[in-house]
């Protein structure tokens, strides 16, 4: 980050209070806001102090890449909180072309691979949220019954903004509705939803090797899928 475009940190004390609202980090005693200024009341004793930990840890310049939780946090008061339905269309349409439902049957190995990482997926889903996707080769759409979509629409409606917040993280890191549920009701931990929404560029990069670009992505998107872990583990207390 270019530090003549960061806000200095002109706070010195961060503490956490509770009040009739919820709880909140004070900077030098005033709550602190959201981004678009709106009250922050959060829902949890251990996120508040996790955030507080957030901005405890800024140096002399505010580095938002250093706060994940934070940005979640924004995201949910900001964005879900105003746009609920809309971001709820958002995730639920991810079950229109779910990653794991596009398979390949060339080269053979790869097909193996898949067959192995995303089966168990596809049960898990079929078991516990009652809905049943169907799969094929290559990459022409795929059209998925009616009454699957909507089922999966009404799961995602039943979380509250914070869990949205984290499901929205997940769902677009692994282009995979199911495998972003899973990881926010705990089926599976960052390291699986990783590994298997990366499976098909883990294969390329064994193969040809990995450049800069494609290492720096995968980083960020790891450290996002970690991040949505402990979101939802501070937002259930």
């Amino acid at each position: 980050m270019n530090s003549s475009n960061a806000l200095k940190r002109i706070y010195k004390t961060v503490t956490v209070e509770k009040d009739s609202d919820g709880f909140h980090v004070l900077l030098d005693g005033r709550k602190l806001k959201s981004p678009a200024k709106r009250n922050f009341a959060l829902p949890t004793q251990s996120l508040a102090k996790a955030l507080a930990e957030e901005w405890n840890a800024q140096g002399e310049h505010i580095d938002p890449q250093t706060m994940p939780l934070m940005a979640l946090a924004s995201t949910a008061v900001d964005r879900i909180g105003q746009l609920r339905d809309g971001v709820v269309d958002q995730i639920a349409k991810y079950a229109e072309t779910d990653l794991i439902c596009y398979w390949t049957d060339d080269p053979q190995d790869l097909a193996i691979r898949q067959a192995e990482a995303w089966t168990p997926h596809l049960k898990w889903v079929k078991d516990h949220l009652g809905v049943e996707l169907k799969t094929q080769t290559g990459v022409l759409h795929l059209q998925q019954p009616q009454e699957t979509l909507d089922a999966f629409r009404k799961t995602v409606e039943s979380f509250n903004d914070w869990e949205l917040s984290g499901l929205s993280i997940s769902t677009h890191c692994t282009g995979s509705l199911v495998l972003g549920l899973a990881l926010i009701k705990g089926h599976i931990d960052h390291d699986r939803a990783f590994e298997d929404s990366q499976l098909d560029e883990t294969y390329q990069i064994e193969k040809w090797g990995e450049d800069w670009e494609a290492a720096d992505r995968r980083a960020v998107i790891r450290r996002d899928l970690k991040s949505v872990v402990k979101w939802m583990e501070l937002i259930r207390g």
